[in-house]
């Protein structure tokens, strides 16, 4: 009875960890994407209407002509400052979402790995490679394509239940993982732990992430911002 109480108790531990880390994490997230996507979108409208206003100094602006027509102005009498601000409107948020998303992914990485989280990874990884050897035990013999292990295997971790965030992080780290330097001809060595080790080695390799993408991106845009109101470009 005492030891289910502990099994019970580390069970829920684990699940609290989790549910801190990967709070954190999306915490984060959203931080990034709301405070930065809402930057850009006022410094590209505010960079758009100043374009405006200095190719319309007298009033009117483009509003009594079509579309297609006041782009063309605009990109003719600014088309540097006009061109940048469109290239940012359509790219700084992509960028932005994509680079904090990664960051997110790199700095729960970093923590786990810190807390020696990667042991508590140990359980669900086992599960997955089981999973998959017992349906597809074939693909675990010397000579198979590992491609089709490796695509097998990130199937599995896809449609495990588990939260989104260690899917990612679990993708990332096997994804690193070269199967063709694992020796499956040996069968006293247990394929499943190798490339568990792995991952947690391709894990422990990575660097702590830096928030400097984020700044860049929202100095660009105010670069951009201050140069079109000089009438630099």
């Amino acid at each position: 009875m005492m030891i289910k109480d502990k099994q019970k108790s580390f069970i829920n531990e684990d699940v609290k960890y989790f549910a801190r880390l990967f709070g954190r994490a999306t915490s984060s997230f959203l931080k990034i994407n709301l405070i930065g996507q809402f930057a850009i979108a006022i410094l590209c409208v505010a960079t758009l209407m100043l374009i405006i206003m200095q190719t319309y100094p007298s009033g009117g602006g483009p509003v009594h002509t079509s579309g297609e027509a006041a782009v063309a102005v605009l990109f003719m009498q600014r088309p540097i400052a006009f061109g940048l601000t469109v290239i940012s409107i359509l790219a700084s948020p992509f960028l932005l979402f994509s680079m904090g998303n990664k960051y997110v992914m790199f700095k729960t990485i970093n923590r786990l790995i810190a807390d020696k989280g990667e042991k508590l990874l140990f359980p669900i990884l086992d599960k997955i490679l089981s999973k998959v050897k017992e349906h597809q035990p074939e693909l675990f013999r010397q000579g198979v394509d590992k491609t089709k292990l490796q695509l097998r295997i990130l199937q599995e971790i896809r449609d495990s239940k588990q939260n989104k965030w260690l899917k990612k992080i679990i993708t990332f780290g096997f994804k690193k993982v070269d199967l063709n330097e694992i020796d499956f001809k040996d069968e006293n060595v247990s394929f499943s732990e190798i490339i568990k080790i792995k991952i947690i080695d391709q894990l422990k390799s990575i660097s702590e992430p830096s928030r400097l993408f984020f700044w860049v991106i929202l100095g660009i845009n105010a670069l951009i911002f201050v140069l079109t109101a000089l009438k630099v470009i």
